[in-house]
C-alpha cells in the first residue's frame, strides 16, 4: 500500500515493533483512528483483521473510504473481512468497485474482486462473477465459482456454473460442483456427468450429493475404485442406494467404508429391513462390528436389536452363531442369559469359546458354565473354563 496509508502503516510498525502480539493488543486498546488505519496495514494479518472491526466501529465514515482504498490490494486472506465490514456499514460504492476489479491487472486483483464481490453479494455482483467465470486465470474462475456459491439461489439463473464442469482444471471442476450444487434448483442431473471425472477429489465431491442424483452415477461412485469416494457414497447415500450399502457392508475391503455403509444403514432402514444390517455382526474390525450393533439398535431398538440376535444364535453357521454371543456381550444384553445358556452345548467349539468369553457380561452367575465345561472334550475350551474358575476362587479368598 503506498500513500498516506503506507506511511501510517510504517510509522505505526516502527512505533509498535516487531511484536505482533504487543501490536494486536494497541489495536484492541486503540480509541485512535489513525493508528487504527495505520494497523490496517500492518504485516500480520491478524492485526490488520482486529484494525478493520475497530476501525469500522469507531469511526464508519473514514472507514468505508480506507477499506474501500484497500479491497483489491490487501492481503488475500483479508478481503472478506474488508468486505464483509464495508457491507456492515452499508457502502453504497464497494460493490462497484469490485465490479470493476474483476477487469483489472493483475489478476489478483481480480481474485480479490471475486472474493469481495461473494461477499458482497446482490444481482449485480453475480451477474459480474458470471461474466467472470471465463477468466483466463483457473484461481480467478475457482474464486467466482465460489462468491456465486455463497450468494446461492438464484445467483446463476441460465446455468452458467455448469459449464466449468469440463474446464480443464481439476481444481475448477470440483469448485463449479460446489457451485452448481449451491445454486441450482436440483444440481444431481446436472452434477451427474462429474461422478466419472478422472479427478478423485471432484469425484468425492459428486459423492457428497449422491442421495439427489440418478441411479447409475450414484451407484459408480458407491463402486468407485478409491476408497475415500466409496466412503463419502456411502454417508451420502438414500433409500435408492439400500440393497448396494448391503453388499458393501459384507464386500468392501476397506473398513472406513464398511463402517459408513453401516451408520447408513441404521438411519435409512426400517424395522422390516434390518436384516440386511445382519451379516455385520461378523466383520473382523472391532469398530464396524460397534457401527453395525448401534445401526441394529437403532433401526430396531435395543429389545429388538437383542431379539433380533438371539434369533441368530440358531444360525446354521457357526461363524454367525460365535458373532452373535459377542454381540449381546456389547449389549450387555443380560435378558438373552436363557437363549445363551443352550450354547454349551453348540457342537462348535468356537461357540462355546465364546460363551465363556461372554459369560460375565449375559450371565448373573458365571460359576455353573465354566464348571459344566471344565469337562469340555475340546482342550482350548477346557482351558478357558479352568482360568474362568481359578478367577473365580481367587476374587472369593479376596472378599
Amino acid at each position: 500500500m503506498t500513500g498516506t496509508g503506507g506511511r501510517l502503516g510504517r510509522r505505526w510498525s516502527e512505533r509498535r515493533g516487531p511484536d505482533a502480539t504487543a501490536r494486536l493488543d494497541a489495536v484492541r486498546a486503540s480509541r485512535s483512528a489513525d493508528e487504527l488505519t495505520a494497523a490496517l496495514d500492518d504485516s500480520s494479518p491478524e492485526v490488520a483483521r482486529a484494525a478493520i472491526g475497530a476501525l469500522a466501529e469507531l469511526d464508519a465514515a473514514r472507514a468505508a473510504g480506507e477499506l474501500r482504498a484497500r479491497l483489491l490490494v490487501a492481503d488475500l486472506s483479508l478481503v472478506g473481512d474488508i468486505a464483509g465490514a464495508l457491507r456492515r456499514l452499508g457502502d453504497r460504492e464497494a460493490t462497484a468497485v469490485a465490479i470493476a476489479g474483476l477487469r483489472e491487472q493483475p489478476y489478483t486483483r481480480r481474485l480479490a474482486a471475486a472474493r469481495a464481490l461473494g461477499v458482497l453479494g446482490g444481482p449485480r455482483a453475480a451477474e459480474a462473477l458470471r461474466a467472470a467465470l471465463g477468466d483466463e486465470i483457473a484461481g480467478v474462475r475457482v474464486a467466482a465459482l465460489r462468491a456465486l456459491g455463497a450468494i446461492g439461489r438464484h445467483a446463476d439463473p441460465d446455468g452458467a456454473c455448469a459449464r466449468l464442469l469440463s474446464d480443464p482444471d481439476p481444481h475448477v471442476r470440483l469448485s463449479a460442483v460446489q457451485a452448481v450444487a449451491r445454486t441450482a434448483a436440483h444440481p444431481g442431473m446436472v452434477i451427474a456427468p462429474a461422478a466419472g471425472d478422472a479427478d478423485r477429489l471432484v469425484r468425492l465431491e459428486v459423492a457428497r450429493h449422491l442421495a439427489g442424483l440418478p441411479k447409475e452415477p450414484a451407484s459408480r461412485l458407491l463402486a468407485d475404485g478409491d476408497l475415500r469416494v466409496r466412503e463419502a457414497a456411502a454417508e451420502a447415500a438414500g433409500v435408492g442406494q439400500i440393497d448396494q450399502l448391503a453388499r458393501m457392508l459384507v464386500e468392501d475391503p476397506a473398513a472406513d467404508v464398511r463402517h459408513a455403509a453401516a451408520r447408513t444403514l441404521g438411519e435409512l432402514l426400517r424395522p422390516s429391513m434390518a436384516g440386511a444390517l445382519v451379516p455385520g455382526i461378523e466383520d473382523p474390525d472391532a469398530i464396524v462390528r460397534a457401527a453395525v450393533l448401534r445401526a441394529l439398535a437403532r433401526a430396531l431398538g435395543r429389545a429388538g436389536a437383542i431379539e433380533r440376535l438371539c434369533a441368530e444364535l440358531s444360525s446354521p453357521r457357526p461363524a454367525r452363531r460365535r458373532a452373535a454371543v459377542y454381540a449381546l456381550a456389547r449389549l450387555e444384553a443380560t435378558e438373552a442369559a436363557a437363549a445363551v445358556r443352550g450354547l454349551a452345548d453348540d457342537p462348535d467349539a468356537g461357540v462355546r469359546l465364546a460363551l465363556l468369553h461372554s459369560a460375565g457380561a449375559l450371565l448373573d452367575e458365571t460359576e455353573p458354565l465354566a464348571r459344566r465345561l471344565a469337562h469340555d472334550p475340546d482342550l482350548t475350551v477346557r482351558h478357558a473354563a479352568e482360568l474362568s474358575l481359578s478367577s473365580s476362587a481367587s476374587r472369593d479368598r479376596d472378599r
